[in-house]
């Protein structure tokens, strides 16, 4: 059995594997298999009785974070765009279902369900829900390798740690999430 300590730092580690190509994937799998091991105690976050607060809470949110996003732009034009960005802008016409699919459902409930269920929860315990939400948010924007995406991705992960609390639903987040990335392909597309 792996001490709560110990967990927390794996958990970190896992967020922090992101950078290494491969160690993702396996860390991953570990934290899953763990999870499903585990009988998490569900009253360290209490529940609310509005089952949707979380999503309500995400669109007062959200143009705070539409307006740090153009404030992003910006200040940080001169760095590039992230790379699938940048192809989804050239290739628009070749958009597919697998690459929907992955935008719309696939990352939300990957990304979600480590960021707000299995690291937020850790942190939580431990530490509380300010450094729970800041360090998941952080780590959050850090994943996504890029400077001119950090400012939008950091509040968007505040955001989201925001409705974990508030909705102690992960649920939520990634509905709240596929909303957000839903917006930004359209964004994107339309060039607006």
């Amino acid at each position: 059995m792996v001490s709560s300590h110990m967990k927390l730092l794996i958990f970190l580690l896992l967020g922090f594997s992101f950078f290494i190509l491969g160690l993702e994937a396996i860390l991953f799998t570990w934290a899953i298999f763990d999870f499903f091991n585990q009988k998490y105690d569900h009253t360290t976050i209490p529940a609310s009785k509005n089952k949707f607060i979380g999503i309500y809470i995400f669109l007062m949110f959200f143009p705070f974070i539409m307006i740090v996003g153009t404030a992003g732009e910006y200040f940080l034009g001169e760095f590039e765009k992230q790379n699938s960005v940048n192809q989804l802008q050239n290739r628009i016409t070749e958009l597919g279902f697998n690459f929907l699919f992955s935008v719309l459902v696939f990352s939300p409930i990957v990304e979600e369900f480590y960021f707000r269920k299995l690291l937020f929860n850790e942190i939580y315990l431990h530490y509380g829900a300010f450094f729970s939400v800041l360090v998941t948010a952080m780590l959050f924007s850090a994943v996504h390798f890029n400077i001119y995406a950090f400012p939008v991705l950091f509040v968007l992960g505040l955001s989201l740690g925001v409705v974990k609390i508030f909705s102690a639903n992960v649920f939520n987040s990634i509905l709240c999430h596929s909303f957000f990335n839903l917006f930004m392909l359209f964004q994107i597309i339309y060039k607006v």
